[in-house]
């Protein structure tokens, strides 16, 4: 197979890959930026063990996020690959969500938003170069994501380690030192093990180990070495990405017409076969409204059933959300994928069956209909009990199904891009949850309704769940209240130390920040923690 590059920014439609033999594989064939980006991958796959540590994410993902980018964008100025008002409007995307971590200390969000930001920039560099399938936003995202995602990087993943090979290719003596650096490079790990079974072995072998580790302070370096072995493959998978992008190396293993043709051969169900089963599923989903009608709809006139219990109520409600909205996707879903269809006679497009569309309506109707009912229990849950943090996230989660079946529900009328809204109207409402400081706007409405006396105050295991977004609404409710317990909790949950019989004990390990982990939220807190500590004569 001969590989032809066609220049960046080009869809792959012009077939620059001319096969002469399927089993060949394409030449890799590298430029200076090419072995340049070899180094700097290896430096950023140090960068992002060491940056972005899992548990504590804090301003070193952000960090790590703005260098990636700035040597992405120097890759691909050098290749000739120009940004886009699209591309750019998910470079923003990015940047805002990489700041998140150097503003915000939400648990849940935090893990969540690493996930979307890795995804963003995945199909950032995909939009760059042009090797998306679709040129719009359509259901061939999920494809994109498949290639991009997986199969671009890992079939260059030797991209970087030949580009490393490049630096030395003229010199006999240079490349057998790389031979020897990468073989002590792969068996590091071993080298150690092996080590420390004779220093266990021989207490002369120990004692010359100690002095040498003590003369190179091994035990400093030791974590960074560790650190930058673990590094590789990430450098590796971003290599791989990057250069298979920008050369189109391996991008065309999946196509738009691989997917239609898939597409087309799952569509082998009878009509009727379909009809028949979304007909039974209405039925019973019709049955099941009137059945439960006595207490389903209770909600809305902010009336609880006297068999019922508050919690009862909202839980039961929310389990039957969840079970009801996966059974419609999944029923929606394969009757789209296996009925028999029929291309349009205008522009070949397949064309969705009249009573298909009907089916699928009523399923959206029935299944937005719950959604409202359980919205409304768990409001009159939030009403009797409060906010937690499951109360909160369930509910985007309903406002964001509502959002989904309502798009599904306009589309069988209208005919518009619908996967587009879906993922703009994800990414708002997921953006939304980031930047709407969960756990501080939980911590603020329930202490504002324990003030007015409508709530009581929040119990301990709640309160500990709460990230340091929590810190100033409870600070400032310690320096309101009258309430010994209460401020005793305040105390140790901002403090981690509580009075027992006149001693004072720490019960959590101190705040450690340093700037991969810091946060403002986080900082925050802390010095409220040392004020309060200083308030109780503790010295820092």
């Amino acid at each position: 197979m001969k590989y032809d590059y066609m220049g960046p920014g080009n869809l792959n439609e012009s077939r620059s890959i001319t096969i002469q033999d399927k089993h060949e594989r394409p030449v890799i064939k590298f430029q200076v930026a090419d072995i340049v980006l070899s180094v700097a991958m290896l430096v950023l796959g140090f960068l992002y063990c060491n940056m972005i540590q899992i548990n504590v994410l804090g301003a070193g993902v952000t960090i790590f996020t703005v260098t990636l980018c700035a040597v992405t964008l120097l890759y691909f100025k050098k290749a000739g690959i120009k940004q886009t008002r699209k591309t750019m409007v998910w470079l923003g995307l990015i940047a805002l969500s990489s700041v998140y971590f150097t503003l915000f200390d939400g648990y849940v969000e935090r893990i969540f938003n690493f996930l979307f930001l890795s995804v963003a920039f995945i199909y950032w560099v995909c939009l760059s170069t042009g090797r998306q399938l679709d040129q719009k936003i359509s259901i061939y995202i999920i494809g994109d994501m498949i290639n991009q995602g997986f199969v671009v990087p890992f079939s260059n993943f030797s991209g970087c380690i030949c580009g490393l090979k490049e630096i030395t290719a003229k010199n006999k003596h240079g490349r057998s030192i790389f031979s020897v650096v990468i073989g002590i490079i792969i068996f590091l790990p071993i080298l150690f093990a092996v080590v420390q079974l004779l220093t266990s072995a021989d207490m002369a072998f120990d004692a010359l180990v100690t002095r040498l580790f003590n003369m190179i302070s091994i035990g400093n370096l030791f974590p960074y070495i560790l650190e930058f072995i673990i590094g590789i493959p990430v450098a590796f998978y971003l290599y791989g990405l990057l250069y298979g992008n920008k050369t189109g190396r391996h991008v065309d293993k999946i196509q738009k017409s691989s997917i239609d043709q898939l597409a087309a051969t799952l569509s082998f169900a009878p009509k009727l076969t379909i009809y028949g089963a979304m007909t039974a599923f209405n039925l019973i989903y019709m049955t099941f409204f009137f059945a439960q009608a006595s207490y389903l709809f209770s909600a809305f006139s902010d009336h609880l059933p006297e068999t019922m219990t508050y919690a009862e109520y909202a839980r039961r409600g929310f389990f039957e959300l969840c079970t009801v909205a996966g059974i419609n996707l999944a029923v929606m879903t394969v009757s789209y994928l296996f009925i028999k269809k029929e291309a349009g006679e205008a522009d070949g497009a397949i064309k969705i069956p009249k009573t298909l569309r009907v089916e699928t309506a009523v399923l959206c109707i029935f299944t937005m209909l719950l959604i409202v009912t359980a919205i409304s229990k768990m409001a009159m849950y939030i009403e009797g009990f409060g906010l937690t943090q499951l109360r909160v996230y369930t509910t985007w989660f309903m406002v964001l199904l509502f959002f989904i079946f309502a798009i599904v529900l306009i589309r069988q009328v209208k005919k518009f891009n619908a996967s587009r809204m879906i993922v703009i109207g994800f990414i708002i409402l997921f953006m939304g949850l980031c930047y709407g400081n969960t756990d501080g706007m939980i911590t603020k409405y329930n202490i504002e309704r324990y003030e007015a006396g409508t709530l009581e105050f929040v119990d301990d295991v709640a309160l500990y769940k709460l990230s340091d977004a929590a810190a100033p609404y409870l600070y400032d409710a310690y320096q309101k209240s009258d309430d010994p317990a209460v401020k005793e909790l305040i105390f140790t949950r901002l403090t981690g130390a509580r009075v027992w019989e006149g001693n004072m004990e720490f019960s959590t390990v101190p705040y450690q920040i340093d700037f991969r982990s810091y946060n403002l939220q986080n900082s925050r807190a802390e010095s409220i923690r040392k004020e309060l500590l200083k308030e109780a004569g503790v010295s820092i």
